[in-house]
């Protein structure tokens, strides 16, 4: 594709504004919201004991890191400019992979989250996973998620390089075929896009489905479970919110991500490609600035003196 001078100075004043002013204000925002939600699980031994609580804990850390790495990779690189291109050379093979990996985390949280969720209000057996949720289990479940993710991106440590020339450039690794094939587009598809999102989606669904059998049934149930009822609108609330938040922020990076496993790094050469993946970077970083908004408002208000229930 023939890019013109115009068509390259409209792009980069695009980035500025998008990945640049934009991206930087949501990130600002997402860094002290996500900072005072961790302080505030952290200092209050009741929510420390809360499984739901170490959900959120864990995801609002996560996001911190995921919005960091946006930070200094994109925001600064834009606002900045003169001093953002050198930096963004320097950080980039040393954040990329890194922040490539809490991005997984942060993706593997949210579904964990969305089962348990399902676990708690469709399973038969609602009670025996109550008991088995404890909070070292759960801290245990996001050990096992965050080392999956780091096993998954050790390849990425070593797809790029920076030449002589100081650009940054595919790798003898990440250019290989079986990198392409394999890393790239394959096990994207079926870990990073399949696996999750069918999982969220099938756990919102079957959510939705079961609170609104109980919806139909609640003048039978009026007088005896008000706080049950009360906890359901919360749940509610709180699992469409995921599906809107979740599914617009993270359903177009991953159809970008797709086609760039489809095409290779030749669709950087489309300047609406290049478009589409500004926005999608600020779209995550609205993700990651307001999930915890929405677990810390209706995912951890139940009333109930059983702190395992909650």
């Amino acid at each position: 594709m023939n890019v013109t001078s115009t068509d390259a100075e409209n792009l980069v004043q695009f980035k500025r504004i998008v990945e640049g002013y934009l991206l930087s204000c949501v990130c600002i925002v997402g860094l002290i919201g996500n900072s005072l939600t961790c302080l505030s699980i952290l200092l209050n031994r009741t929510r420390r004991s809360s499984p739901t609580d170490i959900f959120i804990l864990g995801l609002s850390f996560t996001s911190i890191f995921v919005i960091a790495g946006f930070l200094l990779t994109h925001g600064i690189r834009f606002v900045f400019p003169a001093i953002g291109e050198q930096l963004h050379r320097y950080l980039f093979l040393r954040i990329f992979p890194a922040h490539v990996t809490c991005i997984l985390i942060q993706i593997y949280l949210t579904t964990a989250i969305s089962i348990d969720r399902c676990l708690l209000i469709c399973a038969w057996r609602t009670v025996s996973y109550r008991k088995w949720r404890t909070p070292n289990r759960i801290i245990c479940l996001i050990c096992g998620i965050s080392i999956f993710a780091i096993i998954y991106c050790l390849p990425f440590w070593f797809e790029y390089i920076i030449t002589d020339d100081d650009d940054i450039e595919l790798s003898a690794i990440g250019a290989h075929p079986l990198f392409r094939i394999l890393i790239r587009k394959y096990l994207y598809f079926v870990f990073i896009f399949l696996l999750p999102m069918s999982c969220i989606t099938i756990c919102t669904l079957s959510i939705v489905h079961t609170l609104y059998k109980l919806t139909k049934n609640r003048a039978k149930s009026h007088g005896n479970h008000y706080r049950r009822k009360k906890h359901s609108r919360q749940v509610n609330t709180l699992l469409l919110s995921i599906m809107i938040i979740f599914l617009t922020t993270q359903f177009p990076y991953f159809v970008y991500n797709v086609l760039y496993a489809l095409q290779g790094p030749s669709l950087m050469e489309n300047l609406r490609a290049r478009q589409y993946l500004s926005i999608n970077n600020l779209l995550s970083t609205i993700n990651a600035s307001t999930t915890f908004v929405l677990y810390a408002l209706f995912g951890t208000k139940k009333p109930s003196n059983n702190p395992q229930s909650v």
